[in-house]
């Protein structure tokens, strides 16, 4: 079969029409459709009737039967399509709710939730062309703050849990906490443990490597956090001990402060303790105070003194480094022997061999320069009542010493 435009014709009533034509007459009788209908016949002149388009008088009534209704227009197309399923109208975007419930369950710490209804906004959004992201990243925002603050409540709680309702141990490895010592006490082998401080207690006498410096009652306030305890806990501490500062150890002397945890400090105990710790060469053999600048005896002189001159059989001045002196101090040991007093050639050559080495030792093979190596030793008399002690020093080649010799 085959069809084209303008050529399809049928036959009708024996008479060959064009459809065109005929289309043309439906086109008219719909248009009739639309006038209202007359009250009044036409005029019968006015009515042609022909065989070939017989007249249509039922196109009106007589007023004694009534109107004719006229039927309804047709219906406007639609001018759009409707939109697909799940989209919204033109012009009327909605506002996602998981971005609203994930607002609100962050806000309200639901954490776990507010994450979840988040991400399942960010994803309707972005296909379905809806707003509410601001939402959503408001939410996951508030609880990234409720995270953060669970973090810091935790860490504070890590702090403080190691000894609840109480402050740290009184001792730990057999070694007491520092807070069972008195201003004054020398001690060895120092341990720190968080905000404690642990260390053996030990005669001053005999050699040791520091000494409590003061203990300090700071005021009774609401617990200032850690941080700010140490601040003011050390700005006390320097005050208190700075009249252990004024001597040859200074330099070599390190602050550590014990001090109580938020537990402790919500039971009334605000009591810092401050410990200096002597970080030199040699262990301390005496307390802090007899080592400030003065007179002292040969056998109390430590390494690092300054000494302005030496003086037999008498007391020595030891001085600041940084001011002119003649002798400095490296190393002290106690000569083997005893009984009879050997004699003073076989004391400076022993004395001699060994403050060579010690030299070498404190030096790491690289001594001073312009400087003479001197020792002092012990006389008869001495010797016969115990002393054995041999200071190693360093004597002024010409000028005055003016600084330490000490390496650092």
């Amino acid at each position: 079969m085959s069809s084209g435009r303008g050529e399809d014709h049928r036959q009708v009533n024996g008479h060959d029409h064009n459809l065109a034509t005929t289309a043309g007459n439906a086109l008219f009788v719909t248009l009739i459709a639309y006038f209202p209908a007359v009250t009044t016949p036409p005029d019968a002149d006015d009515v042609q009737d022909t065989p070939e388009e017989p007249s249509a008088p039922a196109a009106w009534t007589p007023p004694d039967t009534g109107t004719a209704a006229a039927p309804p227009p047709p219906e406007p197309a639609a001018a759009f399509a409707p939109p697909p399923p799940g989209l919204p109208a033109p012009g009327a975007r909605r506002t996602n709710p998981f971005a609203i419930v994930a607002l609100v369950t962050g806000l309200l710490g639901l954490v776990v939730f507010a994450i979840g209804f988040a991400v399942t906004a960010f994803v309707q959004t972005g296909r379905r062309g809806q707003k509410g992201k601001g939402f959503a990243a408001a939410g996951l925002a508030a609880s990234a703050a409720w995270i953060t603050a669970a973090a810091l409540v935790l860490a504070t709680g890590v702090l403080d849990k190691a000894d609840p309702g109480s402050d740290a141990p009184a001792a730990k490895g057999g070694k007491p906490r520092v807070t069972t010592l008195l201003a004054g006490d020398c001690f060895t082998g120092l341990e720190e443990d968080l905000n404690s401080v642990y260390v053996t207690k030990t005669p001053c006498t005999e050699p040791h490597e520091g000494e409590i410096g003061a203990v300090v009652t700071l005021p009774d306030l609401p617990y200032p956090g850690d941080t700010v305890l140490v601040t003011e806990a050390t700005k006390e501490c320097k005050d208190r001990t700075r009249f252990l500062m004024n001597n040859r150890y200074a330099d070599d002397l390190e602050l550590h402060i014990d001090r109580p945890r938020r537990a402790a400090w919500g039971k009334g105990r605000h009591d810092v303790t401050c410990v200096l710790r002597h970080t030199g060469p040699e262990k301390l053999t005496a307390p802090l105070t007899s080592a400030e600048w003065g007179t002292r005896s040969y056998t109390q002189l430590v390494a690092g003194d300054c000494i302005d001159d030496w003086k037999d059989d008498a007391l020595l001045n030891l001085v600041d480094c940084k001011k002119k002196h003649r002798y400095q101090v490296y190393a002290t040991y106690d000569m083997r022997g005893g009984g009879k007093y050997p004699s003073e050639r076989t004391i400076e050559e022993k004395a001699t061999v060994e403050c060579a080495k010690r030299a070498f030792k404190v030096f790491k093979g690289d001594p001073p320069q312009h400087v003479l190596p001197w020792f002092g030793y012990p006389a008869k008399e001495g010797w016969q009542m115990g002393d054995r002690r041999i200071v190693c020093m360093f004597k002024a080649d010409g000028a005055p010493l003016t600084r330490s010799l000490m390496p650092k």
